[in-house]
């Protein structure tokens, strides 16, 4: 139990003559709230970018793609792995799909994006992921259709219900190769039956929706016929799309299926985003070292005021002393202090964080304007208010540290005060 004459002195000790609170007290309890304030509200916002950015940004791709491996011989048929993957723990869906690369034009204008056929049953958990992404048209993908970024949308200048023409990348390549082999004919014969071969096989597509392609990726959707059809598959497909519960757990969950299919390769949803996943946590790594030198800042004020203390009651620490008060009895008198001002300043900036947390976009909008921004700027799109991601266990090791940081810090000039000698004090 805390000696109620010790937690006196050490209220009295924080108070000045004339005024209720000293200047210096305050300024270590303000000191204490500002680190605890920038240690929370910088680690919630950190982890928000990166939830958002895992959740929103990469959301938008299947978690995993089966695909059967072209080296590989004795792979199972692709019906046979998709029942092996349904039947998996954690999955939500398992759907065949046929993708590929397309090349889009319309007029005078091309470009390239990956394409993925599914299905609008089977692959409606995949589907599902996109709705919020849509800006305009639908998600129904019927035959002939497609559905394309808004990037490709802007490369090409066409809109829902305009007709595009597409091409699959193995007839683009074919095509080069017959055109390489016209040209190293030398019998003009030869040259026009070759010319006559080569055939791109276009087939028109009308655009029936048009994504965010900064939040779902620059991959175009189609049906499942439709990508056979323009991948010329035949009844075959390119692969499986899955759907997990933990989408973190998608390499442990290829790993597992990877070792019952055997040549087949799996791509994840997190391969594209990975390194750049790699560099917020390496972000978030140096601002946690960063706030950890706020937190010791915060700790020097606290050991200020307690060295501050000390210092002018030292005459009243040598009567202590001389009246037969014990070392430990005297630590604890400013060793209180500590505890008051971290408590007290810990709590002022847990609540100050809340606030700020919860005004964060309202105080992103006053900073636009005073820099002459305009808020409204790039409304709608990813990341146009300010995540923020609180966890509670984190916070409260934040606090935590904060306080143990500051008993720490007054520990060390209250040990020394409990040393002074009775005599030296009460001579001073």
């Amino acid at each position: 139990m805390v000696n109620r004459a010790s937690l006196f002195l050490a209220l009295r000790y924080l108070r000045p003559k004339r005024s209720f609170v000293s200047v210096i007290t305050t300024i270590s309890i303000l000191g204490v709230a500002v680190g605890v304030l920038m240690m929370v509200v910088v680690r919630a916002v950190m982890l928000g970018f990166e939830v958002d950015f895992r959740d929103t940004l990469m959301g938008a791709e299947p978690h995993v793609l089966v695909a059967k491996d072209t080296a590989a011989q004795n792979a199972p048929p692709w019906q046979e792995a998709l029942k092996l993957a349904r039947a998996q723990p954690g999955v939500v869906s398992a759907a065949p799909y046929a993708g590929g690369i397309l090349y889009l034009a319309r007029e005078d204008y091309q470009t390239a994006a990956p394409a993925l056929g599914l299905s609008q049953t089977e692959g409606a958990s995949n589907l599902a992921k996109l709705t919020p992404h849509i800006l305009d048209g639908s998600l129904d993908l019927p035959e002939g259709t497609v559905v394309i970024s808004d990037h490709h949308a802007h490369q090409l200048g066409v809109r829902v219900g305009d007709e595009i023409t597409v091409y699959a990348s193995q007839n683009v390549n074919l095509a080069v190769r017959q055109f390489n082999a016209v040209n190293e004919e030398d019998s003009e014969e030869k040259k026009k039956a070759l010319r006559a071969q080569i055939k791109l096989h276009p087939q028109a597509l009308r655009i029936s929706g048009v994504l965010r392609g900064e939040t779902a990726g620059p991959t175009a959707y189609v049906s499942l016929q439709t990508g056979q059809q323009l991948f010329q598959l035949g009844l075959e497909v390119s692969g499986i799309a899955i759907e997990i519960h933990e989408p973190q757990q998608a390499k442990d969950f290829a790993s597992g299926l990877g070792s019952r299919l055997p040549g087949y390769k799996f791509t994840l949803w997190t391969d594209a985003g990975e390194s750049r996943l790699a560099a917020m946590q390496n972000e978030q790594t140096m601002m946690q070292f960063v706030l950890s030198i706020i937190a010791l800042v915060a700790a020097f004020s606290v050991m200020n005021t307690t060295i501050t203390v000390t210092t002018q009651k030292r005459r009243e620490i040598g009567v202590l002393a001389a009246l037969g008060s014990q070392p430990r009895q005297i630590v604890s008198v400013f060793l209180l202090q500590a505890v008051v001002v971290g408590v007290v300043g810990t709590g002022i900036g847990l609540a100050g964080s809340l606030l700020v947390l919860w005004l964060r976009n309202d105080i992103r909008e006053i900073m636009t304007l005073l820099t002459g921004g305009q808020v409204h700027a790039v409304e709608g799109v990813f990341l146009s208010t300010i995540p923020a991601y609180i966890q509670p266990w984190d916070v409260a090791l934040t606090c935590l540290i904060s306080i143990a940081l500051c008993i720490l810090a007054g520990l060390i000039p209250a040990w020394f005060a409990a040393r002074m000698d009775p005599a030296e004090a009460l001579r001073d």
